[in-house]
């Protein structure tokens, strides 16, 4: 499998985290853990052959053909399959992005792998650039016209929402080890507007995106840590104790700790890199 990711331009960053392309060969994915975890984005992902996608909770695979998709909040983690060999072109999106952009409650695209025209009405121009960029896998090329595309899509809001932007950044900034009154006092808000302002402007709780990067942190302490004590790590992200982590990590990821950490998962490296980028900051407007 080749994962790689590509800088946007600047003007974009403060909406886009990252561009990124995979190429995954027929029977690569065989594991039990090949998934991506939740991470709080949203993803325009471009495909050359049908994908097959499952959350995990769920019995049957359903597929996506070839084409462009939008992929919504995950509030778990998203297992896939090829048959052949395929080659994915994604525009990964941060929590925020899409606050002043959709007239839809973002709730609504959350666990949701649309066609990208079911969401915006597309011109015929950025249909031609979607055509482009299924056209022509190379990655300058696909790079250049994603630039177009995001230009025509953003045209009408560049800016952000910049309270939802530093309350999400507050969360962030401490890897979701927080109590989520914390936000309540340190951005004046009640409880009900915050709730109902992420749910609306981001599609999962203030809750709900703690949780998930609480566990994305420990899931990169426990790839970057020599202390091999699952309890010490847990109670380190924020656990009050190891019945409780135990809890949360079965009920997010679907299996108990050891045996979820105990296999080998490309997907699961990609999301751990992704993790770190974004906890060292390096998706940050440039």
């Amino acid at each position: 499998m080749h994962y790689k990711e590509i800088h946007v331009p600047d003007h974009f960053s403060r909406h886009v985290e990252i561009y990124w392309e995979m190429q995954i060969k027929a029977g690569e994915l065989n594991h039990l853990n090949d998934l991506l975890l939740p991470d709080c984005t949203f993803n325009i992902i471009f495909t050359d052959q049908d994908l097959f996608i499952k959350a995990a909770y769920e019995k049957l695979w359903k597929c996506i053909p070839a084409g462009v998709h939008f992929l919504g909040q995950r509030n778990t983690p998203l297992s896939f399959r090829v048959k052949k060999s395929i080659r994915v072109f994604g525009i990964r999106f941060k929590p925020f992005a899409f606050a002043n952009i959709l007239d839809i409650p973002v709730h609504k695209l959350t666990d949701q792998f649309l066609v990208l025209s079911q969401l915006f009405k597309l011109k015929a121009s950025q249909e031609q650039t979607i055509k482009n960029i299924l056209r022509k896998w190379e990655t300058d090329f696909q790079c250049s016209e994603a630039n177009v595309l995001l230009a025509s899509l953003l045209e009408d809001s560049l800016s952000i929402d910049q309270n939802l932007r530093a309350q999400l950044n507050y969360i962030l900034d401490r890897k979701g080890v927080l109590r989520v009154q914390d936000l309540f006092t340190e951005f004046g808000v009640s409880k009900v507007t915050l709730h109902k302002h992420f749910i609306n402007k981001v599609g999962l709780s203030p809750k709900k995106v703690s949780r998930i990067w609480r566990m994305n942190y420990f899931l990169q302490l426990k790839n970057t840590s020599t202390d091999e004590n699952l309890t010490s790590l847990c109670l380190e992200c924020g656990f009050y104790d190891q019945a409780h982590f135990i809890k949360e990590f079965k009920s997010m990821l679907g299996s108990a700790p050891r045996e979820f950490l105990g296999q080998k998962s490309e997907l699961l490296e990609i999301s751990r890199f992704a993790i770190q980028q974004r906890f060292s900051n390096q998706y940050d407007p440039r």
